[in-house]
């Protein structure tokens, strides 16, 4: 396994489905600040069936996001992710 997470298909689709949302509630660009990801039973699957994200937004400030992704696989939650996200200033 890889120690850079850029590497794993997991990683880019977390982050995908994080911007997404940031950029919806920002209407503007957003970046991470931190990102804890809780493999669970992730890597006991392939990741080519890993499609199910469900990105909620569990708190936001002016500036910041805090984000939670699930990855869902045969309708169980096998891993987890949350994120500070904060809002780029120009």
């Amino acid at each position: 396994m890889s120690n850079n997470l850029k590497n794993h298909n997991y990683y880019n689709k977390i982050i995908e489905s994080m911007r997404e949302i940031a950029e919806e509630e920002f209407r503007d660009y957003s970046q991470p600040l931190a990102i804890n990801i809780d493999l669970g039973s992730l890597l006991d699957h392939s990741e080519e069936y890993l499609l199910n994200f469900i990105t909620i937004v569990e708190k936001k400030s002016k500036d910041t996001l805090f984000l939670k992704t699930s990855i869902i696989f045969d309708n169980k939650i096998i891993a987890c992710a949350t994120a500070v996200w904060i809002k780029e200033n120009d």
